[in-house]
């Protein structure tokens, strides 16, 4: 054997040995186009023996690659939620399915939920820890999590909810057999009230268009429509074909509300197929210190998350009946926070008032504002003048 092709017998020696170790499939390729090289060559008939020996080791190498990647990835990004992590993730462990990795994106928390996770990552192996060094929100950190994640599916649970034990088997099942790209189960609420919306329909696959129209619509109540994204086993190549129709705007923006109807809003646009499961499956535990807990409390993050997802649907829907119907909506909801008016008149505005300024002007010269609506953005506009005019002012002396 020369001296070349002995270099060749040692790389490709270490190469599977690589294989092995970290399955990874861009090595593989690189090892089958080398013993094709060398196999063109045919400069030595000695490694006739070794090229088989190649052979049958990639075939069992692309086996226990299938193997290594697990089917499902449970994502859940973190924040000062210390005191319901063990409970949460005693629940993740003992799901009846196993072929799971449990992906954790502590979001630069300052409890002590990090000692826990470390904790439990030491006696589970499926446990994977990203943390961030600053806070990004759970929008960001959420798509970190998918991103890394390795699974053909992912589901998304928040780490102050309860996941049942036999959803993921049972969702996996219609997923792969029928090759849907999202599957959605029913949810419990607090003191385990169903929640029910207008277009609840069991066990009913849809398509596209059908399937935009019926989620998007229901009976044609837009604020009854499923936006969680807590209650589904997504494909995560349509959650990552969603991500990249958004501009770098929406991956990069921080938001404290609204985050999941803008990334369901966006999976619904892109999936081509859905499927309704008539299985109870998630339950929303009713959180003191949580975003959604008090209708009639509003902050400063929150108030931007509202004018946020009112640009993003401007931005994405392409569809006037639906942005009509959502624009509606949520400046509605938004006038019965007690408190809306007077936050807007606290903001620290700076270039923000811009954005304000430039979505109430977008939605005042839109010929389907209710007059109602128009009243409350009107106000809103005055307010924000106001607070721009006394900025302006400050800066000048």
């Amino acid at each position: 054997m020369n001296k070349k092709n002995k270099i060749h017998f040692i790389f490709l020696k270490l190469s599977i040995i690589i294989i092995f170790v970290y399955s990874n499939s861009i090595i593989l390729s690189n090892i089958n186009n080398l013993i094709s090289y060398i196999k063109a060559k045919n400069e030595i008939e000695d490694l006739e023996t070794f090229f088989k020996f190649c052979d049958d080791n990639i075939k069992m190498v692309k086996k226990f690659e299938k193997k290594v990647n697990p089917k499902v990835s449970i994502i859940s990004p973190i924040h000062n939620r210390e005191k319901y992590l063990i409970t949460f993730l005693k629940n993740i462990q003992h799901q009846n399915f196993n072929d799971i990795e449990i992906i954790l994106v502590d979001d630069n928390s300052t409890d002590k939920g990090i000692k826990i996770l470390e904790e439990y990552q030491k006696k589970d192996k499926r446990i994977k820890i990203i943390r961030s060094k600053r806070n990004k929100g759970t929008f960001t950190a959420r798509n970190i999590g998918v991103i890394y994640s390795k699974a053909k599916y992912v589901i998304l649970p928040d780490p102050d909810d309860i996941v049942s034990k036999d959803i993921i088997r049972i969702s996996l099942y219609y997923a792969e057999k029928y090759k849907f790209e999202m599957v959605r189960y029913h949810s419990y609420m607090g003191n385990k009230q169903n929640i029910k919306f207008a277009n609840e329909k069991e066990n009913r696959p849809l398509y596209q268009p059908e399937l935009q129209t019926y989620l998007f619509y229901g009976n044609n109540e837009i604020g009854k429509v499923d936006f969680g994204i807590n209650n589904k086993m997504i494909l995560k190549q349509l959650y990552i074909r969603a991500l990249n129709s958004l501009n770098d705007f929406y991956l990069n923006i921080y938001m404290a509300f609204l985050e999941d109807q803008l990334m369901i809003f966006i999976l619904y646009k892109t999936a081509k197929s859905f499927y309704y499961l008539e299985k109870y499956g998630y339950y929303y535990k009713v959180n003191t210190v949580g975003i959604c807990n008090n209708i009639f409390k509003l902050n400063q993050m929150r108030i931007k998350s509202y004018f946020m997802y009112l640009k993003f649907v401007f931005d994405y829907s392409k569809n006037l009946k639906y942005e009509k119907d959502m624009a509606n909506y949520q400046i509605t909801i938004l006038s019965k926070y007690q408190n809306a008016e007077r936050e807007l008149s606290s903001l620290s505005f700076n270039d923000d008032f811009y954005f304000y300024y430039e979505i109430i002007n977008k939605l005042l010269d839109c010929e389907f504002i209710s007059e109602e609506n128009s009243l409350i953005l009107l106000k809103y506009k005055k307010i924000i003048e106001i607070k721009n005019k006394t900025f302006v002012n400050s800066q000048k002396k």
